[in-house]
């Protein structure tokens, strides 16, 4: 027996052709982010391909999805690891000095299968890089921000700034109104608004989404649901947030506006609704994700619905193969741009 035959009889690999959700459903904390679906939608932009692994022992269990990239330029084949689109890294239950076993066992296979290089973005509601610092690099990024769901819904309105409250009935009386996405022109005009949105904020390459990718996100699977809210002026679409939910955790994915519409404050009441939903489903938190910078107007909108709650956002940079990797990255980097990881890539569209 080959020692990558013994490294999978405890590494159970995971690919696109096969069915994740046995081995996701056995976590009472999984999250959308896992899903072999979601993976999917995010290799195709992220150039990769979708893989998960799974790990048990008496200590517990570890469920990891990932997403493999070619690394250009080498003229052999090598590949780094990157988290799909948001927040992930490993899933455990059990005792967390798990991660430990799994590491090992991890590292192993990575180095026989050639992979220099793996980039973590942390789940901050999970806050799964309390243990796993004990295998990588953990850096922190920023604040995130997540609305409790354990309150009743009057209780979380009660929490709104006064700010959030004025602007909410501000909306109402300008009679915008609220609707769940049900036709495929809807989602398409949704598209066409989250495109222009994209360009009022000059946006990166990486968040204009193919048409089809809406479309995508918005299928359920048996783990996992999607639904896209939109903002009413009259006949008029305004405005409209993609949420995606799962076992325990909602998500504010994505949104959208029409700049001429925003005295009307329909995000506002966009937010409002999106609690209002996610609580429906009887999730435990809605996160909003953070803003592009620690206390800035995008995180201080959403505080502002989450009564300042946080939780930490970590990335995990972890070098796999130390030799391939220093022959990879530039001598000649700049000291200002040390920190960017893995270091080969920089200046590449991730």
């Amino acid at each position: 027996m080959s020692a990558n035959s013994s490294l999978l009889e405890q590494l159970h690999l995971l690919r696109s052709a096969d069915d994740w959700s046995p081995f996701l459903a056995r976590f009472s904390n999984l999250d959308v982010y896992y899903t072999k679906e979601y993976a999917e939608l995010f290799a195709v932009i992220q150039n990769g391909t979708p893989n998960a692994i799974y790990f048990e022992n008496e200590n517990g269990k570890v469920f990891y999805s990932f997403i493999k990239r070619g690394i250009d330029g080498t003229g052999e084949l090598y590949f780094d690891l990157i988290t799909p689109y948001g927040y992930g890294g490993p899933l455990v239950e059990g005792d967390p000095t798990i991660i430990r076993s799994f590491y090992s066992l991890f590292t192993e296979y990575c180095l026989k299968q050639n992979i220099v290089s793996e980039t973590v973005t942390l789940h901050p509601l999970l806050k799964n890089h309390e243990y796993i610092k004990e295998v990588m690099k953990t850096d922190y990024v920023r604040k995130t921000t997540a609305v409790d769901l354990s309150l009743s819904l009057d209780e979380i309105r009660s929490q709104y700034s006064k700010n959030a409250k004025r602007n909410i009935r501000k909306a109402v009386k300008n009679e915008v109104t609220i609707s769940v996405a049900n036709s495929k022109e809807e989602i398409d005009q949704f598209t066409n608004m989250y495109y222009e949105t994209m360009d009022r904020h000059k946006a990166s390459k990486f968040y204009y989404f193919d048409r089809s990718y809406f479309h995508k996100q918005l299928m359920d699977t048996n783990l996992s649901k999607s639904v896209l809210l939109l903002a009413w002026s009259h006949s008029e679409m305004i405005a409209g947030v993609l949420l995606l939910i799962g076992n325990q955790f909602a998500h504010y994915h994505l949104g959208a506006s029409r700049a001429e519409f925003l005295s009307l404050r329909p995000n506002h009441l966009l937010f409002d609704a999106m609690i209002e939903y996610a609580k429906m489903c009887h999730s435990k938190f809605l996160h909003l994700g953070g803003g592009y910078l620690d206390e800035d107007e995008l995180y201080r909108f959403k505080t502002s619905f989450t009564n300042k709650a946080s939780f930490d956002y970590y990335l995990g940079k972890h070098i796999i193969n130390e030799k391939k990797y220093s022959e990879l990255t530039k001598p000649a980097i700049k000291s200002s741009e040390k920190s960017y990881f893995p270091a080969y890539r920089m200046g590449q569209n991730d």
